[in-house]
């Protein structure tokens, strides 16, 4: 089963990869992340993240162009066996690489669900987001995604898991209209030791496919950490 599914999403990434290389409207990003987990003896958990986005490629052109750099953070608190309620605070630095952009200010709130399955792990999420920018965006997001141990039972220190998510997204606000977004993402990674994890994957975004179609391609590396 685990060399099927990862035959299966390679064979996947592979077929968007193509697609977006005979793309026009395309656009390819570099997006590297830091997270730190907090778990505490009881149902609260903290989150605090850095991460920065590159444009690489645009209309043909190879570019190196920062465009924001990020600070997040998510209080979570546990409900039920399964589930978390989760508030997140996000600040966007777009002034120091953009003249005509400005820094934005992002409240969103989550509801998640997992599950394990022996090697396979289900996860559901549900978030409301308020993007404070010139114009205020309010934005609803659904997620599901499988996490696949690549060795035994579970995921142990110094072995692999594969990640595949897709996630659907509508954004509203009084002076644009209404945009439906879809997602989709695969990832290897590894755990190198105890509470430390590391990924790197690619997620295709078609963006604004109800009015003019965009289509963006991102590379994303990621380092998490747990205490």
């Amino acid at each position: 089963m685990t060399t099927s599914f990862s035959r299966i999403a390679i064979l996947v990434l592979f077929l968007i990869l193509g697609f977006q290389v005979r793309s026009q409207n395309f656009s390819s990003f570099l997006e590297p992340d830091i997270n730190l987990n907090l778990e505490r003896p009881n149902r609260w958990s903290f989150n605090f993240g850095i991460s920065n986005r590159n444009l690489i490629h645009s209309e043909g052109e190879t570019l190196f162009n920062a465009r924001f750099f990020e600070l997040s953070h998510f209080t979570s608190y546990e409900v039920g066996f399964y589930g978390k309620l989760s508030l997140g605070l996000r600040y966007r630095f777009n002034e120091l690489f953009e003249d005509t952009s400005r820094d934005e200010i992002r409240l969103t709130q989550q509801y998640s669900r997992s599950r394990k399955y022996n090697s396979l792990k289900l996860a559901h999420r549900i978030r409301f987001e308020q993007r404070f920018r010139a114009n205020t965006i309010y934005r609803t997001r659904y997620e599901f995604s499988a996490q696949l141990a690549l060795n035994g039972q579970r995921l142990d220190p110094d072995e692999f898991f594969l990640v595949g998510n897709t996630e659907a997204l509508l954004s509203m606000g009084s002076a644009i209209k209404p945009s439906l977004e879809q997602r989709i993402g695969l990832s290897l990674g590894k755990e190198i030791s105890k509470g430390i994890k590391i990924d790197f994957g690619t997620e295709y975004r078609l963006a604004n496919y109800n009015q003019s179609t965009v289509h963006e391609l991102f590379f994303l590396t990621g380092l998490n950490l747990s205490l």
